[in-house]
């Protein structure tokens, strides 16, 4: 299993943070590191991820194609995230279309870029996502195959993938969204051929093909009680009753920031899933606001503030909860459903600044 993240005292976090603002991780040049002032006249220097970790917990970000990027907007986003993210994922990286194009052939190139990247600046990486009714490759969906054949194909994909990243991962998500907005089980190529089942035998095969790493089931819209996070319990209740290898649930947290639910909701929620032994993440967590032209309102972002730090609160109460990773590093590239009306929904802003909700978390984080 992978620790923890370490505990640093008040005095190591601030000559560690010096030390990497005035040697920039990863070879990255210090001169274009972000003006923070534009934003926040306090002069906090010291990087989430040194607050997070005197917590005990594992601050991150998607990477994407961050990591090729060209040009000095490229190296900016690489100080960023080595500076102040603890965790990566890989965006599209490690998902099954991407890693498989054929069925004879696996493509690891742009995943063992982030894993390398990730040891070279001390950060962990999440696996995302072994099974998922997206991002399927249409040689499997288009392929006819019989039950028994795709339960193969389904078994050789994770039995192969997760040996080749075993013991360099921090997590898997074994199964992703798997439950429907209406609390019933997603009509998808797996559940059709394979059963209901499927769910059970993936995690299984995943923890023969890998004993150490902690195994996740990831989804959104689950936050806070409702039909959805209802079903996911009982399902993850009745699995585990069942000595089904699951150790932790995965919380998205795709808001729109005047919607986002209080720290009183998600804790309570949070600690229910905790209580049948689970450890929790929040794994994707973007916060939309009105935009125009791709820039929000002063208030619109203290709004988002407010939820990026209801959240972050929300992680901190709960012993379980050990992560905490948003969607995107920053504004010009996370993910955004309608980007004509809603956006903005990172703590970076298009100019690669941190915004209200950056100082938000860093406030909550603060030991």
């Amino acid at each position: 299993m992978h620790a923890a993240p370490r505990r640093f005292g008040a005095t190591l976090l601030v000559t560690a943070a010096a030390a990497l603002a005035a040697c920039g991780a990863d070879s990255q040049p210090t001169g274009l590191e972000p003006d923070t002032t534009r934003s926040q006249p306090a002069a906090d220097t010291v990087p989430l991820r040194f607050y997070a970790e005197a917590r005990g917990r594992y601050i991150g970000a998607a990477t994407g194609s961050v990591l090729t990027m060209p040009g000095d907007s490229g190296a900016l986003l690489r100080s960023i995230v080595t500076r102040e993210f603890s965790m990566l994922w890989t965006g599209t990286y490690m998902k099954f279309d991407y890693l498989r194009p054929s069925r004879a052939t696996y493509n690891y190139t742009q995943a063992d870029s982030v894993v390398a990247f990730g040891q070279r600046n001390r950060m962990v990486v999440r696996g995302h996502t072994l099974v998922w009714h997206q991002q399927v490759p249409a040689w499997v969906t288009a392929g006819n195959y019989p039950a028994d054949t795709l339960k193969a194909i389904l078994k050789d994909h994770i039995d192969k993938v997760m040996a080749h990243f075993k013991g360099k991962l921090a997590a898997w998500d074994v199964v992703n969204e798997a439950m429907g907005d209406d609390g019933s089980i997603r009509s998808t190529i797996w559940l059709t051929s394979l059963g209901p089942d499927y769910i059970e035998q993936a995690f299984r095969w995943a923890r023969a093909a890998d004993p150490d790493v902690p195994l996740y089931y990831n989804d959104y819209n689950i936050e806070t009680a409702s039909a959805k996070s209802d079903a996911v319990y009982r399902m993850l209740s009745d699995l585990k009753a069942k000595g089904v290898p699951i150790d932790g649930i995965g919380f998205q947290f795709h808001y729109q920031a005047d919607a986002a639910p209080s720290a009183d909701a998600i804790a309570s929620n949070f600690a229910r899933f905790a209580a049948l032994g689970l450890k929790i993440q929040i794994t994707e967590a973007d916060m939309h606001v009105k935009v125009q032209n791709g820039i929000a309102s002063t208030a619109d972002q203290q709004v988002q503030a407010t939820a990026y730090r209801n959240m972050a609160n929300a992680c901190l109460r709960t012993p379980a909860c050990n992560a905490i990773e948003i969607e995107g590093i920053y504004d010009g590239q996370a993910w955004v459903a309608d980007p004509t009306s809603w956006g903005a929904p990172v703590l970076y802003d298009v100019h690669m600044q941190p915004k209200p909700a950056y100082y938000a978390v860093k406030a909550a984080l603060k030991p």
